[in-house]
């Protein structure tokens, strides 16, 4: 039996490759998938989810509106049978990655990336919870490794990172006598569009040899997070970057 049968995802982000691998992987392991985001972004994913053989559904909805992401997350409910137990938060705004120097990050650049980083991140947990009280669930938040370096012309990006693993850890403290686990996933900056090598950020390169595939290899991390065997997990930050951050 797939370790995720029967369940219903939602993956944001999908429309870039990390978030794809990911979505590609939770499908792999049986769960119906809903894409949350741009829907247009989307439809490529989702037909390669069908061609597999499993279920999926896109829905559009702004991120760092809360109202939406929270209809979102209902509609794929209703359309794939059962209420979401499963969700991965891999979605950034493109702005994000945009670098600028520490000293030219002005308030609306500040504003536009931790504002929209942390809305989004605030709004997934919220319909996350909705859809996961009484019946629990696993919401696995995507913050790469960067949030623990730094990264010159990305001080506002590896910022919300950091403050997207601390409403991870407080949503686990709160909501984990109900069965819903939060973690964080933390991959190599390779994975995201910054132009950041893991060993420009480090003491050493992957000991694994690089950053890794993310449905191969980061996706069945991710679905072992999700499932039942990982029950006792809430709260953590898990690297799966090679072997570049050997510390927690």
């Amino acid at each position: 039996m797939p370790a995720l049968a029967g369940r219903v995802a939602v993956v944001t982000g999908a429309d870039q490759p990390l978030g794809r691998g990911l979505a590609l992987a939770v499908g792999a392991a049986g769960a119906s998938v809903g894409l949350v985001g741009a829907t247009r972004a989307l439809a490529g994913v989702t037909a390669e989810l069908d061609a597999r053989g499993g279920r999926a559904t896109a829905v559009g909805a702004d991120l760092t509106d809360t109202a939406e992401v929270a209809a979102a997350f209902a509609t794929v409910a209703d359309e794939l049978g059962e209420p979401v137990r499963v969700v991965v938060h891999a979605a950034i705004d493109p702005v994000a990655f945009e670098p600028a120097p520490f000293e030219a990050v002005d308030d609306a650049r500040f504003d536009a990336v931790w504002e929209g980083t942390m809305r989004a991140a605030l709004a997934v947990l919220q319909a996350s919870y909705a859809q996961m009280r009484g019946v629990g669930g696993h919401v696995l938040v995507v913050t790469p490794t960067v949030a623990f370096s730094g990264a010159p012309g990305l001080a506002a990006y590896a910022a919300a990172l950091e403050g997207q693993r601390l409403l991870a850890k407080s949503a686990a403290r709160q909501w984990g006598p109900e069965g819903v686990r939060v973690n964080c996933l933390a991959p190599a900056p390779e994975q995201v569009p910054i132009g950041v090598r893991g060993v420009d950020v480090s003491l050493a390169p992957a000991a694994l040899g690089g950053p890794g595939d993310p449905e191969r290899d980061l996706g069945p991390v991710a679905v072992f997070l999700a499932g039942d065997d990982a029950h006792f997990v809430t709260g953590a930050t898990i690297g799966v970057d090679g072997g570049v951050w050997m510390a927690p």
